[in-house]
C-alpha cells in the first residue's frame, strides 16, 4: 500500500489549503478529495461534513473561474467515506486516510452503482439521485 500521509498535520496542512483555496481545482486528485472528506466525516456531524465539503468544493472552482460541481457525485463519495469510517474508524488519522485511498483508488466504484445516462443528467448534477445499479451500503 501506498503512503499518502504520514502524520495528520499533513492532513490538516491539506484541509487548510482547501479552505482558504490556495490550489486550483485541477490539482485537487481523487485521492485529496477523500481525504478532505475523511477529515470532515471524522471530526463533524455527517451533516455538517456534508456542507463543508459541499460549499468547499463550490467555492474552489468558483475562486479559479470554474463549473462544473456535481452533487450526486460528491455525496457518493461522502457516503463512502462515512461508511468506511463507521467500519474503520478506530485507526489514526493518516492510518485510515492511507486506507481509505487505497479503498478507493477505483474511481469507476461509482460506475457500479450508477449508470452513465443517470449521472450525465441535469437532474443529478444539481441534485442527490439515489443509485440506479446498486444500492449504497
Amino acid at each position: 500500500m501506498k503512503t499518502y500521509y504520514k502524520n495528520e498535520a499533513e492532513i490538516r496542512a491539506l484541509v487548510e489549503s482547501f479552505e482558504a483555496c490556495t490550489f486550483h481545482p485541477s490539482e485537487f486528485r481523487h485521492y485529496q478529495h477523500l481525504t478532505v472528506a475523511l477529515w470532515y466525516v471524522r471530526n463533524l456531524p455527517f451533516a455538517e461534513a456534508t456542507n463543508k465539503v459541499t460549499s468547499g468544493i463550490r467555492r474552489l472552482a468558483k475562486t479559479y473561474g470554474k463549473t462544473g460541481y456535481h452533487e450526486t457525485i460528491t455525496l457518493f463519495w461522502l457516503r463512502i467515506v462515512s461508511c468506511f469510517v463507521e467500519r474503520h474508524g478506530n485507526e489514526s488519522l493518516p492510518v485510515l486516510a492511507n486506507a481509505l485511498i487505497e479503498h478507493c483508488a477505483d474511481k469507476d466504484l461509482i460506475s457500479r452503482h450508477y449508470s452513465p445516462d443517470l449521472l450525465a443528467s441535469p437532474k443529478a448534477k444539481a441534485e442527490w439521485v439515489e443509485p440506479d445499479r446498486q444500492a449504497l451500503p
